[in-house]
């Protein structure tokens, strides 16, 4: 406990400063954790006994310090005859003496020594900090000196040094893991100085609210203290684990307005009705989990017409419950559970009346009364949703900012909102304007908490610089952008702290950053061109101190795998390009579908790829690449002239080697809603290689959200088209584009594309014809999604695709394959539903789908010998990939 007499610590509500518009939410949230010091304020040490001691502090010191203080005032005047210090064991007073101001001789100085109390109880070394006069026992001094002397007194009761540490009692937590939890947290005790009992209890709290995030609600964290006369301390923590009680059901009181389902799906860190509730962590309650879902619920609220909900603190209760066991046996069983009551009031719901904008935001905006702008709707319906507004508010700024560049404006203000609610007609006025005030300046930008990673690597990624206009905006997308890289913890509004100076008119930017080290581990998962793809990379950065990422992957199905390793540098030459160098290694051995088994050939690629790609705006990026391969290719003997051609069989061995050297650009638009992608390459001619081919491929993807049905509901769009052919020679079989269900749900791969008749000779000795998949080199394809939000990383889509696939043989040089023209440009076409996961810990969305091929290659074909065959793809499939298709 600390009592500074008149001098102590404090928050005074009522001197906090505005909070500039503007500064965005990050900032706002980081502004009001300031505290201003007070006049007087006794701070608790002890949170066991916090409002019994701040009870007997206001009946007992308060009085005290008032006397002291007109002491003080008394004795103005007076000189500091001497200054000791009481409670001393292992400090040097000759320490203290350089930390605080005062001085003998010089006269009493009633702020100075409040100065002092405050840098004494900073140092927390001391139980408590007092300071008090004494007359002066130096007679002598007093008989030369007619003047008031007096002895200045701090009470400064010494803390014993921490020397040792330990953490027993628990089952659940290891001692290894409960320091790494208070390292997480910065709580951990610091041997070889004072004892701090603040720290000590905070360090309880965080242990006990590990144990509640583990359905423990009932765990106990005890100190057990050993002190010697040696001025030293011994602490063990005393952990009882308490038994397990998960959480059973979530209920919501008051006046919710909203049904109990729909609220039970914004909470995501308490479900216990969610699949796997008790692996997943959703069936422990914890204080932090639920101000975590009690900010889910208010946004949805702010955001569905209720803009003065409230929701209050929850209350917990136990109740016994019966339930099923299935171990050893089935039976049933009596368990405690937790109960968790959420009081709500929902309030008015409110309507939107009208949105107007200002004269001066128009003009600003470049308008000036000519057109009409309208960045965003707020809604189709006319429910109020702060988020709607805020997006609407961000579009008119963004106009803003966009012409004032434009225009070389000097100074750029805000856009604000101003919200006129009426209560008699539960309706909501909005009108935007610009800001009095312009923007606040960025004076300093200051990052800390980095230990491996430069400087230089954040202030290039946060959008935000020294000497411009705070962009919020900007500030978030750096955010995330730096969240996305895996090397940093996720960056939270306490992490942020601004100080503004409303003179200068310019605000100190402070950013915390925790980093996770320069390695990391991940896993990938997609669709190639044959099947599914599962693997795991391991990164390293900036190990050359260049900011190079150094990454090596292992990647592969049952048809295809890759090894690579790659070096890559972002801001190449101080520009914003970024170059990477790969060796890969790449082994295919596709099986395709047909009355012959595959695989047709098993291939072997080596190369190295330098890929360079500079980014022309946020959204638009230009990219080239070019590669060395040698590959390697063993085709099956059952490979007929029906498949390849007559000349594009080997010769004289079933082992056929190729070089390639390629070279390629694209271009690629991603505003998160659409996305353009167009990708060439060519390989062969000037640049060398025995293959000679052409490839091009055209992507656009657009997602567009619900407005009738569901906001989190969305329609997606694609259409893609691919090519490859060869300008001079043979074309490759490997060259081909075997394509399946990546363009066309419920096809096999190879089935979107023409069938070619092959041969094969019996155990008998005859000659067998049948029909096998030829592949194509020109691919075209639609998909059209609705998308369901089911829960979080979950959703259903309901589909519909359609696709058809070409082997133009003018494409393919001399070697041409026995095609069957019937199946050549076959439009398939297949609808169904398919379900969404994102697979924890690895990121990768899971698909499954059931898919039915409505437009389907389904007829008899007269093959060689006169045999009748029918050539058919499933009627109806079900599948699953990894990766999102789209």
């Amino acid at each position: 406990m600390v009592a500074a007499g008149f001098f102590g610590f404090g928050d005074n509500p009522a001197k906090r400063r505005a909070i500039p518009s503007g500064i965005g939410p990050w900032c706002k949230g980081a502004m009001l954790k300031r505290s201003v010091v007070t006049t007087m304020v006794v701070v608790s040490l002890v949170g066991a006994a916090l409002r019994a001691q701040d009870r007997h502090l206001r009946e007992n010191l308060l009085p005290a310090a008032a006397t002291l203080a007109a002491k003080f005032e008394a004795s103005r005047g007076a000189i500091v005859d001497e200054i000791t210090f009481t409670g001393l064991r292992r400090i040097s007073p000759k320490t203290l003496t350089t930390q605080i101001a005062s001085r003998p001789g010089e006269p009493l100085d009633a702020a100075k020594i409040e100065k002092d109390v405050r840098t004494l109880a900073h140092t927390e070394w001391f139980e408590t900090v007092r300071a008090e006069v004494q007359p002066s026992t130096d007679a002598a001094a007093n008989a030369k000196d007619p003047s008031e002397r007096l002895k200045l007194i701090f009470y400064v009761p010494e803390m014993p040094f921490l020397t040792k540490v330990e953490y027993g009692g628990s089952v659940l937590l290891s001692e290894a893991q409960i320091k790494k939890l208070l390292k997480e947290k910065k709580l951990e005790p610091k041997l070889g100085s004072p004892e701090n009992p603040v720290a000590l209890d905070a360090t309880c709290r965080a242990i006990e609210s590990a144990l509640a995030e583990l359905a423990h609600p009932r765990g106990q964290v005890k100190i057990i203290r050993e002190e010697s006369s040696q001025a030293t301390v011994q602490v063990k923590f005393e952990i009882t684990d308490g038994p397990h009680v998960p959480v059973g059901r979530v209920l919501f009181e008051g006046n919710p307005a909203v049904s109990q389902k729909k609220l039970k799906s914004q909470m995501r860190r308490l479900s216990p009705d969610s699949f796997f509730a008790g692996v997943r962590g959703k069936n422990a309650y914890s204080r932090d989990a639920f101000e975590e879902d009690r900010e889910r619920l208010l946004a949805y609220y702010q955001n569905h017409g209720y803009p003065e909900a409230r929701v209050g603190t929850a209350q917990t209760h136990e109740y016994e419950s019966e339930s099923w066991g299935w171990f050893p046996w089935p039976h049933k069983s009596q368990n405690n559970y937790l109960g968790v009551t959420i009081p709500i009031e929902a309030g008015t719901f409110y309507r939107i009346s009208s949105v107007a904008t200002s004269s001066p935001l128009e003009e600003a905006a470049g308008l000036n009364g000519a057109r009409r702008f309208a960045p965003a709707k707020i809604t189709a319906t006319p429910v109020y949703s702060a988020q709607d507004t805020e997006n609407l508010r961000r579009a008119w700024e963004a106009r803003v900012r966009a012409w004032a560049k434009r225009e070389n404006a000097g100074e750029i203000h805000d856009v604000e909102v101003i919200r006129t609610m009426d209560a008699s007609t539960h309706s909501v006025r909005i009108t935007l304007g610009l800001s009095s005030t312009a923007r606040y300046t960025v004076r300093r930008l200051e990052f800390r908490g980095i230990h491996h990673f430069p400087d230089r690597y954040f202030r290039r990624r946060i959008g935000v610089k020294e000497g411009e206009p705070l962009d919020d905006r900007a500030l978030e997308a750096g955010l995330r952008r730096l969240g996305r890289t895996g090397y940093f913890k996720p960056i939270k509004k306490e992490d942020i702290h601004v100080t503004p100076d409303d003179l200068a008119h310019t605000i100190d930017v402070t950013i915390h950053i925790e980093e996770m080290g320069l390695q990391r581990v991940s896993m990938l998962g997609g669709t190639s061109q044959f099947g599914n793809t599962l693997g795991i990379a391991y990164s390293l950065f900036n190990i050359l101190d260049r900011e190079e990422l150094l990454t090596s992957k292992i990647e592969g199905g049952p048809e295809s795998l890759q090894i690579a390793l790659s070096l890559a540098k972002e801001g190449f030459l101080g520009s914003r390009g970024s170059l990477a160098l790969s060796v890969f290694n790449t082994f295919l051995r596709p099986r395709l579908t047909g009355s012959v088994t595959g695989p047709f050939y098993n291939q072997s690629t080596k190369g190295v790829t330098a890929d360079w790609s500079y980014a022309l705006s946020s959204t638009n990026t230009f990219s080239t690449n070019y590669t060395l391969s040698h590959s390697v290719t063993s085709y099956s003997p059952t490979l007929t002239t029906g498949l390849i051609g007559s000349t594009g069989l080997p010769t004289s061995d079933v082992t056929a080697v190729s070089s390639s050297r390629a070279v390629g650009a694209g271009w690629t638009h991603d505003s998160g809603n659409e996305r353009i992608a167009i990708a060439d390459s060519v390989s062969g001619g000037l640049l060398g290689g025995s293959e000679n081919v052409v490839r091009s491929k055209f992507e656009y993807a657009r997602i567009l959200h619900d407005p009738f049905f569901g906001h989190n509901n969305a329609w997606a769009f694609r259409t893609t088209f691919a090519g490859a052919g060869s300008y001079s020679g043979d074309m490759p079989l490997t060259s081909r584009l075997f394509a399946g269900d990546q363009y066309v749900r419920g096809l096999s791969d190879g089935e979107l594309g023409p069938s070619a008749v092959v041969s094969s000779i019996s155990s008998n000795g005859a000659t067998v014809y049948s029909a096998t998949p030829a592949g194509a080199n020109l691919i075209g394809a639609i998909n059209l999604e609705y998308r369901v939000r089911l829960s979080s990383g979950a959703e259903a889509a309901g589909f519909f695709d359609l696709g058809s696939g070409m082997l133009l043989p003018n494409w393919l040089g001399p070697s041409r394959p026995w095609l069957v023209d019937s199946t050549n440009g076959i439009i398939h076409g297949s609808t169904g539903i398919e379900l969404r996961w994102t697979l924890p810990g690895i990121g990768v969305p899971l698909r499954v789908y059931y898919a039915l091929n409505v437009l389907r290659l389904n007829q008899p074909v007269w093959l060689p010998g006169g045999t009748l065959t029918r050539v058919q793809n499933r009627f109806a499939a079900f599948g699953w990939g990894l990766g999102s298709l789209f």
